[in-house]
């Protein structure tokens, strides 16, 4: 599912920003969108922890469902203001997707689905 994200989005800007100091075209895939889910948090990125995890944090799911989307397009190309439109459409799809799961979910324990 394609989600448009006007360009004036306060995401769009706080993604940009926090991409845009740096030589981003040269981050690893993981790094830009653990960034931008940071960034669209209003939050900062940490470094990941070491050692096993028990399961993954809603922040943790997001960009790894933003790989999978840039990892099907040649992301590098992209101006910083592009790739933040794609960022935050990309995770706002996941959201919306994530958000009818739980709701199938819900009614599927509740015996109604």
């Amino acid at each position: 599912m394609a989600v448009t994200v006007a360009a004036g989005d306060a995401r769009v800007a706080a993604v940009r920003a926090a991409l845009e100091p740096f030589g981003w075209q040269s981050f690893t895939t993981e790094l830009v969108c653990r960034r931008a889910v940071a960034a669209m948090e209003g939050g900062q990125t940490f470094p990941r922890p070491r050692g096993p995890q028990n399961g993954l944090n809603s922040q943790a799911e997001c960009a790894g469902a933003l790989v999978e989307v840039l990892s099907g397009c040649r992301w590098r190309s992209l101006t910083v203001d592009g790739l933040s439109r794609l960022l935050v459409g990309a995770a706002e799809a996941w959201r919306q997707e994530r958000a009818w799961f739980d709701i199938r979910l819900g009614l599927l324990l509740d015996g109604i689905g």
